[in-house]
C-alpha cells in the first residue's frame, strides 16, 4: 500500500511547475513587427544625409581592407550615377557570389562585424555593425546595385528599389570575367539633392574629415571622380585627411580606462575665432576613426557639453572605439556604460587641461607683450637725437662686461630675469607656471618634445674688447625644459665679435667683441628628436655701458594691477609702471596694435612730464590719453564693420 502510494506521488518538477503557473490573466511572448518591410521602412528613412550614407558605403569598403576605393559621380544611359569600387576581400568571401549576396538581402539589421569587442575594433578599424548601411541609398537615389567578384567565381549582383520590398540576383553581364577580387556598389537615378551634396570637392572634403582617422590608420587610395561637373571644376579629387590649425597640445593621453581600450586626444590650440572664419571651431568626437559628434555641444546626455571640450579656441578630436552610436544616423552616442566610463575620465583630466591651457595662454601673451615692448623702443629709439629737448625715461643698467668664463654676472641674471617678468598681467599672474602645472600631474603629463628655444639675455649688449654670455634653453608646448637630449648649434651675423665654446656645455656660449661698434645678431638652433627649434637676438657693441640707473632710454615697462587707482601710468621709484587694472588697458589687451597705440601714448606722456619738470601737466596728459585711446577704439570698431558690411549684404 505504501508502494502505491509513493508511485502515485507528484514528481518534484510537477510540484515546481504547479507552484509557478501563471494567472490566466497573464500573457507572455516575443515581440515582432506587424510589418518587417515597415520597419525597414523607418530604418533607411533614418539616414536622411546623402553625404553620410555615401561615407557608410566607403566605410564598408575600408573595413573589407581595400588599398583602392573610387568614387564616380556620372551618367549611365543620361541617368545620373555614384560608382563605389574597391579591392577589398569581397563580400562574405566564403561563400558563392550567390550566396553572400541572398546573404546581404535576407538579414537586414545583422552584422557579422557585431561580435567584435571594442579591443578587436580597434585593431581591425572596424566601424560598422548593425548591418543596415546599404539602407542609405534611400537618400541617395531609387536602385541599388551590389556587384561582386571573386576569384574562379562569375561575378554576380544584387538589385535593390527604393520602397520595394523585393530583390533579385543574377549574374553580372557585358564584364570582362578578370581573376580578381572587386566590390562595386552603383547608385541609380541620384536625387537632385543627392547630386548637389555629392558635387566633387564637397564629397571629397566631407569624406577627408567623417573618416578621417581611418584614412590616417590605412594605407589607402581614396579617390573621388566627377565627370558630371562643367567647366573648370576640378575632376579627380585625391581624399586627403584634414590639417588642423594652430598649435598641437602634446603630452596629453592616451588615456587608459579600465576594460576598454584607450581615449586618443589630438588638440590643436588655434587662438580666438573671428566671424570671417565661417563654421565654429571645436572639439570632434570620432570612434575608430570616424566621426560620431562634429561637437561637444551634442555631448549633453554625458554631461560633456562644458568647458574645456566646447572652448572655441581649441580643434581637434577625441576617438573612442568602445562608443556606439544610433544605428540610422550614425550621429551622437548611445548612452550606456562606455560612454558613462568615457564620461568619468574626461572629467577627471579636465583640470589638466584647463591647467595646460592656461599655461599656453600665459606664454602667449606674455611672447605678445615682449614683442610690443620690442616695437615701442624701435619707434622711439632715435627720438633723443632727433628731438635732444626731450628727457628720455631712466633705464636699469641694459648689460655689462661679464667678470668670468660664461658671463655670469648679476647684470646678466638681472637682464635674463626682467626678460622673463614682461608680460606679466599681475604681480601674483606668474605664480603658478607650467611647470608647476605639470608636477601636479607627472603621469599624464610627462615633458613633451622640443617646441621652441628661449634664448637670454635678449637684447644683448657688450662693450668694445668685452666679453658677454648667452644661454638657450629648450622647452616644450607648455614651457617645461625638455628632458630630450638637445643639440645646441650657435652662429652670428655681423662685425660684432667672436664666439667662445671652450669649457661651457652646449646650451652657453660667451660673445668676444671687437674693437668697434657695431651691431649684429646672435642665433642659435637647438634640434632633438627630429625637431628643430630657432631664437635669435640683437646684439650691439657699444664704447661704454652705463653703469648705475644714471642711463635714459626706453624702459621696459613694469607692469602693475591696480583696478581702483584712476592711473594709467607712473614713475615710481625710477621705474615706469602701466597700471594693467585700468579700464583703457583692459579694453585693448587682446588687440595688439590698439595695446602699442596706448602704451606709445603713456611713454609720450611721461616724457613730457619728466622733460617739463611741472606736475600740474600730469592731469591734462592723462586726459588727452584717455581721450585719445576712446577715438582710438572707436575708429577700429568703425573699420571692422566697414570690412563686414560687404560681407552682409
Amino acid at each position: 500500500m505504501r508502494e502505491i502510494e509513493t508511485g502515485n506521488r507528484p514528481s518534484a518538477r510537477k510540484r515546481k511547475a504547479r507552484g509557478k503557473r501563471r494567472p490566466p490573466d497573464q500573457l507572455r511572448g516575443r515581440l515582432r513587427p506587424h510589418d518587417p518591410f515597415e520597419l525597414i521602412r523607418w530604418l533607411a528613412l533614418s539616414q536622411p544625409d546623402p553625404r553620410k550614407a555615401l561615407a557608410e558605403l566607403v566605410q564598408n569598403s575600408l573595413d573589407a581592407s581595400a588599398t583602392r576605393v573610387r568614387v564616380t559621380r556620372r551618367r549611365e544611359r543620361k541617368t545620373p550615377c555614384l560608382f563605389i569600387l574597391d579591392n577589398g576581400e569581397g563580400i562574405i568571401p566564403e561563400l558563392d557570389r550567390p550566396a553572400a549576396l541572398k546573404y546581404i538581402a535576407t538579414h537586414i539589421g545583422h552584422s557579422r562585424k557585431r561580435s567584435l569587442s571594442p579591443q578587436e575594433r580597434l585593431t581591425l578599424m572596424t566601424q560598422g555593425q548593425y548591418g543596415i548601411g546599404l539602407l542609405g541609398f534611400w537618400s541617395l537615389g531609387e536602385i541599388l546595385e551590389v556587384r561582386t567578384a571573386m576569384p574562379g567565381q562569375r561575378a554576380h549582383r544584387l538589385v535593390l528599389h527604393r520602397d520595394r520590398p523585393d530583390y533579385h540576383i543574377e549574374p553580372l553581364r557585358g564584364r570582362l570575367g578578370l581573376d580578381e577580387t572587386w566590390t562595386e556598389i552603383v547608385v541609380v537615378g541620384l536625387h537632385r539633392e543627392a547630386q548637389t551634396a555629392l558635387i566633387g570637392r564637397r564629397a571629397a572634403d566631407y569624406l577627408a574629415s567623417e573618416l578621417r582617422g581611418q584614412l590616417l590608420a590605412r594605407s589607402v587610395d581614396l579617390i573621388v571622380e566627377d565627370r558630371m561637373s562643367r567647366g573648370r571644376a576640378q575632376k579627380v579629387i585625391q581624399v586627403r585627411p584634414p590639417r588642423f590649425l594652430g598649435e598641437r597640445l602634446e603630452g596629453i593621453g592616451p588615456l587608459e580606462i579600465p576594460g576598454y581600450p584607450p581615449v586618443r586626444f589630438e588638440i590643436y590650440l588655434a587662438g580666438e575665432p573671428h566671424e570671417s572664419d565661417g563654421e565654429p571651431r571645436g572639439l570632434a568626437l570620432y570612434s575608430t576613426g570616424t566621426l560620431v559628434a562634429e561637437s561637444f555641444h551634442d555631448l549633453a546626455g554625458l554631461g560633456l557639453d562644458r568647458a574645456p571640450w566646447i572652448d572655441a579656441r581649441l580643434s581637434g578630436i577625441v576617438d573612442f572605439p568602445a562608443l556606439r552610436v544610433a544605428p540610422g544616423s550614425r550621429r551622437g552616442v548611445v548612452v550606456d556604460e562606455a560612454a558613462g566610463a568615457f564620461a568619468q575620465a574626461l572629467r577627471m583630466i579636465e583640470p589638466i587641461l584647463i591647467g595646460v591651457l592656461d599655461a599656453i595662454e600665459r606664454r602667449r601673451s606674455e611672447e605678445i607683450d615682449r614683442s610690443l615692448i620690442r616695437d615701442l623702443q624701435r619707434a622711439f629709439r632715435d627720438f633723443h637725437r632727433h628731438r635732444p629737448s626731450y628727457t628720455m625715461l631712466p633705464v636699469a643698467n641694459p648689460g655689462r662686461t661679464g667678470s668670468g668664463a660664461g658671463g655670469e654676472s648679476k647684470t646678466g641674471e638681472g637682464s635674463e630675469s626682467a626678460a622673463e617678468g614682461v608680460g606679466a598681467s599681475t604681480d601674483e599672474a606668474t605664480s603658478e607656471t607650467p611647470s608647476a602645472v605639470r608636477a601636479q600631474q607627472p603621469e599624464l603629463l610627462p615633458p613633451g618634445p622640443l617646441d621652441r628655444v628661449k634664448l637670454t639675455p635678449t637684447p644683448l649688449y657688450v662693450e668694445c674688447r668685452g666679453q658677454r654670455g648667452a644661454r638657450a634653453r629648450a622647452l616644450d608646448a607648455t614651457d617645461c625644459r625638455v628632458e630630450d637630449e638637445v643639440e645646441y648649434c650657435w652662429s652670428i651675423d655681423g662685425p660684432i665679435g667672436t664666439l667662445i665654446h671652450d669649457g661651457l656645455p652646449p646650451e652657453r656660449v660667451i660673445l668676444a667683441a671687437g674693437d668697434v661698434e657695431a651691431k649684429g645678431r646672435l642665433t642659435v638652433v637647438a634640434r632633438s628628436e627630429g625637431r628643430e627649434a630657432r631664437a635669435e637676438t640683437e646684439v650691439e657693441v657699444l664704447a661704454e655701458i652705463p653703469a648705475g640707473r644714471g642711463s635714459e632710454g626706453i624702459p621696459e615697462p613694469k607692469l602693475v594691477h591696480h583696478p581702483g587707482a584712476p592711473w594709467r601710468s607712473r614713475m615710481e621709484d625710477g621705474q615706469w609702471e602701466v597700471n594693467t587694472g585700468h579700464r583703457d588697458f583692459r579694453a585693448v589687451v587682446d588687440r595688439p596694435a590698439l595695446k602699442l597705440r596706448y602704451l606709445a601714448m603713456l611713454f609720450a606722456k611721461e616724457i613730457v612730464v619728466r622733460s617739463h619738470q611741472d606736475p600740474r601737466l600730469a592731469p591734462a596728459l592723462e586726459q588727452l590719453v584717455e581721450v585719445t585711446a576712446y577715438a582710438d577704439r572707436r575708429f577700429s570698431a568703425r573699420g571692422r564693420g566697414r570690412k563686414k558690411r560687404p560681407e552682409n549684404r
